[in-house]
């Protein structure tokens, strides 16, 4: 990866990668097993539909596919939450909190339920449960659902990264933002956008 603030960045903070997020788990005793393989198993079929279909964008089928596949995750996770609460790391672990986030994190057609778990989100984030650059990405999510100014930048298209000021509209706007992702313990935003295309790049 061409992006060695990123990287110093990551090996700033090993507590955050998933080699370290996989030993936590390794160490817990599962409060609800269950749940937490429904979790990975929604998990796995959310990614390997939007692969795919990021394969061919162009491919309608694909596209339906993803929408059928979000659309039961919404219905499922509402019912979820209202029986048993947000799943702590206790229950599920830290990889089914992510788990739990991502699902969220792709419920665009209902933002208002995506807005109603943020508060949720920001309790697991401060926790220690959730890392604080997931959190970065919900918190933008909704606001970019409300017309809202992003608080953080992540919620760009890759040609508006490549722009001067990352998408936002001037240098202000952007030492604002760094400010806030400074106060959220994440990477500047520079350093993101320089991770983010390069994970977004077409591969041959």
């Amino acid at each position: 990866m061409p992006c060695p603030g990123a990287i110093a960045w990551n090996e700033a903070h090993p507590e955050q990668s998933d080699a370290a997020m996989a030993q936590r788990d390794a160490a817990r005793q599962f409060g609800d097993p269950a749940l937490r393989t429904e979790l990975a198993e929604r998990y796995t079929r959310d990614q390997d539909a939007r692969i795919a279909w990021l394969a061919a964008p162009s491919n309608a089928g694909l596209r339906r596919r993803v929408g059928e596949i979000d659309a039961d995750n919404v219905a499922w996770l509402s019912k979820m939450v209202r029986g048993k609460g947000f799943p702590t790391a206790a229950q599920v672990g830290e990889q089914g909190v992510l788990h739990v986030w991502l699902l969220v994190q792709h419920a665009d057609r209902e933002p208002k339920f995506q807005a109603a778990l943020l508060p949720m989100l920001e309790q697991r984030h401060a926790e220690g449960e959730l890392s604080g650059m997931n959190l970065s990405r919900s918190v933008d999510r909704v606001l970019v659902a409300q017309g809202k100014a992003q608080r953080y930048g992540t919620q760009f298209p890759t040609e508006a990264w490549a722009s001067g000021h990352f998408g936002l509209p001037d240098e202000a706007r952007v030492r604002e933002v760094d400010q806030h992702r400074q106060e959220l313990g994440i990477m500047p935003l520079a350093d993101y956008v320089c991770m983010m295309s390069h994970a977004r790049r077409p591969r041959p």
